[in-house]
């Protein structure tokens, strides 16, 4: 078997270690949020008619013009780009917590900010919010743990120790 003469080898790197199990337990949690908000997105997008209903309702009991306006069109924009807005937090989502799981702290800072915005969301209804916000709590909360701290500390002592600085 021959050597791969082009690849660097640094002697004094350590191998990485993988996350602790309190960083796979909040990564896990955070998935289930992003869980959570797929079946928000889902369920709203089934409120489509109601909502198109509803405007239509509001307008002819004030009995206000349009102007022309197409209020369906309005209301069906207005929900397509709720739902594109939601898939790409999503996606940003799934990303930045699976950044998080390979150790990069500004991640998990990124995520309990999103944390922090989302607490909001405990306050409607309690339905599958409130488990996505409890989730993403308890995540946060394992991540910035002693041992979880001290992970990510070596994760960035030793990319830094790679870069030689």
């Amino acid at each position: 078997m021959t050597s791969n003469p082009y690849q660097s080898s640094n002697p004094y790197q350590s191998a990485p270690t993988a996350a602790p199990r309190l960083v796979n337990i909040a990564f896990w949690l955070y998935l289930v949020t992003a869980l959570t908000h797929v079946i928000a997105l889902i369920v709203g997008a089934t409120q489509l008619p109601a909502a198109r209903q509803a405007a239509q309702d509001q307008l002819d009991k004030s009995g206000t013009s349009t102007g022309g306006v197409d209020v369906n069109a309005v209301v069906t924009a207005s929900f397509t780009v709720s739902i594109v807005i939601g898939v790409l937090f999503i996606i940003a989502f799934v990303v930045f917590d699976l950044l998080m799981r390979r150790g990069a702290n500004w991640a998990r800072i990124v995520l309990l900010v999103l944390t922090i915005l989302g607490i909001t969301g405990i306050a409607s209804g309690f339905g599958i919010g409130a488990i996505g916000v409890i989730a993403s709590i308890v995540a946060a909360v394992l991540t910035f743990l002693p041992a979880s701290s001290a992970w990510f500390r070596s994760v960035k002592d030793r990319k830094r120790a790679a870069l030689g600085r």
